[in-house]
């Protein structure tokens, strides 16, 4: 469970209906408060309520709410902070020493964006942190707030899941427009809510972000670290940027090709010369063998359908290591 607050309103009001009602006074005495209160519960403390801090004030306060949490809860929970779109945790509190990981928002302004950039910029700093994206585009959210321009779809969801964990993120945030505000007939949607809750908690995407989950979580993806140069060929445009990372110890590799396009790596990189391929579906969650290969050379790895909606991560690992089919859990 997480608790987001203060809300964002209340104590910088560049939108919503206020009042700003905090000081660091009484955030910190809200904030042990509520510490005390939830000490023994499963919650993650996420303050910043969508907005970012713009004064001496707004900073004061948000670090008074985490003295005081930290002061009621006594250490037990995690503590981040959730910024705006567009913008980073770091860029305000990296070296606070309550914020215990990093949180952006790539937000929802357009199509493909780069969330990766911002994932490495956080990925970079010292002392290292986690870091993860917050809220990426949602699902069956207008491009933009426009629906003109369009609406995210299950394959927005995915490329921008694959790009920021394959860049160095430790995790990743599912979003549905209409879930979060629980839309149903008889209630005012915000920003063209169009679905009812009780349809969107069927929506395809969430079942994608299971397949995500159960793919990472098949190999010891903590040993993950980006690595671009593990790339022979083109790395493709905009929306087809292919991005790559691999075990520290080069025991396995995935790589996502959102469009679908060819990926050609440089075998010589690996340590073993034994080693096995994989096609793992990010649509269905099931893999598929391509074929064992050496360390040696180059090769092209080619998937079967190409463009929007054709996305495919390549797996391939030391067959030594014994690691079970992409995205099977094996039980323990």
């Amino acid at each position: 469970m997480v608790c987001c607050l203060p809300g964002g309103d209340k104590y910088n009001k560049r939108w919503g209906v206020g009042p700003e009602i905090f000081t660091p006074q009484n955030a910190k005495i809200f904030g042990e408060f509520l510490g005390k209160r939830y000490r023994n519960k499963p919650i993650i403390w996420i303050l910043g309520g969508d907005r970012i801090p713009e004064n001496e004030n707004h900073f004061s306060i948000i670090r008074a709410m985490a003295a005081g949490l930290r002061a009621g809860d006594q250490g037990e929970h995690l503590m981040t902070f959730h910024p705006m779109g567009g913008s980073r945790s770091a860029k305000f509190f990296h070296e606070d020493s309550w914020l215990d990981f990093n949180m952006f928002q790539s937000g929802h302004a357009a199509y493909n964006i780069a969330n990766y950039e911002m994932t490495l910029q956080d990925y970079a700093l010292q002392p290292l942190k986690p870091v993860l994206d917050g809220e990426p585009r949602y699902e069956d959210h207008p491009v933009n707030w426009k629906p003109e321009n369009g609406w995210f779809d299950d394959w927005d969801v995915r490329q921008a899941a694959y790009w920021s964990m394959l860049l160095g993120a430790a995790g990743h945030t599912y979003g549905n427009h209409n879930i979060w505000q629980m839309w149903q007939p008889g209630r005012q949607p915000i920003s063209s809510a169009r679905t009812t809750w009780k349809k969107a908690v069927k929506h395809i995407g969430s079942t994608h972000m299971s397949y995500f989950r159960k793919l990472f979580e098949s190999r010891p993806f903590q040993k993950l670290v980006p690595d671009q140069t593990m790339l022979k060929g083109e790395s493709g445009n905009d929306a087809a940027q292919i991005r790559i990372a691999r075990a520290d110890d080069y025991s396995f590799l995935i790589a996502y090709t959102p469009m679908g396009i060819p990926i050609q790596l440089d075998m010589t990189r690996f340590k073993s010369s034994n080693l096995i391929a994989y096609w793992f579906n990010p649509r269905t969650g099931k893999s598929s063998k391509i074929g064992k290969f050496t360390n040696q050379n180059s090769h092209e790895f080619i998937p079967t359908m190409r463009g929007r909606g054709n996305d495919w991560v390549l797996v391939i690992d030391e067959i030594d290591k014994k690691f079970p089919v992409p995205g099977r859990i094996l039980k323990k």
